[in-house]
């Protein structure tokens, strides 16, 4: 392939990681629950990492096959492990968030008894 769709590619990859990066945010400061704010959070985030760490892969393979060295390999060593680490930390933190607000999430109104008779009578 060209440099020019190769950059183009690159390009566009990061700017839906920063659109998800975005998302995100927004999705943190609009919603009102802990539920909503952790799930967009997560999943755009992880969207918007992605992106960029397939970005960083695209152009170290690319620039190893143009020009050889050994430091584009390791950079695509590099990038896969910390795409891991991400996504293992993410879940880890989702499920740690989701445990602790099961308790809050799951109260009930009780309705009031007085009420209940008061409008009988």
């Amino acid at each position: 392939m060209s440099d020019t769709i190769i950059d183009t590619i690159i390009f566009i990859l990061l700017v839906v990681s920063v659109g998800f990066g975005v998302i995100g945010i927004i999705g943190l400061l609009l919603f009102p629950d802990i539920r909503s704010r952790m799930y967009t959070a997560f999943r755009a985030t992880t969207i918007s990492i992605g992106a960029i760490i397939v970005s960083v892969i695209m152009y170290a393979l690319f620039t190893f096959q143009s020009s050889g060295g050994d430091q584009y390999v390791s950079l695509v060593l590099h990038s896969l492990v910390l795409l891991c680490i991400v996504i293992l930390a993410n879940m880890v933190l989702y499920k740690t968030i989701l445990d602790r607000t099961k308790a809050v999430g799951s109260c009930r109104i009780i309705p009031d008894q007085n009420k209940k008779n008061n409008t009988e009578k």
